[in-house]
């Protein structure tokens, strides 16, 4: 367990810088408890669009107890990251799929604002609720091998960082962009029919 915080630990702060990494101690403790929690089968109900986005007390965004990252932890130790070769994708369940399609659409929805530097403290708050609903949604649900899951992991705490960028400032570099790129490292690398990449146009 200790050596599987270490390494989300360095992969973290290699991830984000020193002004992101200070921003919010909760994102780190969200990053440590992805460490220990895979993807596990529950009949949670897939979170709706940004416009209905579930309220903390349906999808809690924190990964205290009780919480369903925590509800489903295990102790499978990742270790170094897997690479797929070249050509491959990562297999992919349908509440993986629900949950990304999901993150993809708020993303898609808010990116020209967030372009054209328009983009509310609202309408951010709004798009952080709608990725951890989706977030939890997924670490509930999901069930992948331990292979695709250490590789979720990261990106879901790459996700976290971002939001928790955006939320301090909806304009950062290191929100919604890294959101942009979240999206298409994962369309990229795993199998999702259809999912198509964000563009910054």
């Amino acid at each position: 367990m200790a050596g599987r915080v270490t390494m989300v630990w360095h992969h973290f702060k290699e991830v984000f810088p020193m002004k992101l990494r200070t921003l919010s101690a909760a994102v780190a403790s969200f990053v440590f408890a992805l460490a220990m929690a895979g993807c596990a089968g529950n009949d949670t109900a897939a979170p709706s669009a940004q416009s209905s986005a579930p309220q903390a007390t349906e999808l809690p965004a924190t990964t205290e107890a009780g919480s369903p990252a925590d509800a489903h932890a295990h102790g499978d130790d990742h270790g170094a990251l897997p690479v797929l070769a070249d050509g491959q994708r990562w297999e992919t369940d349908e509440p993986l799929r629900t949950a990304m399609s999901g993150i993809r659409e708020d993303v898609a929805k808010n990116l020209p604002a967030y372009h054209e530097s328009r983009l509310q403290p609202a309408d951010a708050e709004a798009l952080a609720a709608a990725v951890e609903g989706n977030v939890n949604y997924m670490i509930a649900n999901c069930q992948l091998e331990p292979e695709p899951d250490a590789v979720l992991h990261v990106m879901i705490g790459r996700m976290m960082g971002a939001i928790a960028a955006m939320r301090a400032d909806p304009a950062s570099a290191e929100g919604m962009p890294q959101l942009v790129s979240v999206v298409n490292d994962y369309q990229a690398t795993f199998d999702h029919a259809g999912l198509q990449p964000l563009t910054h146009d």
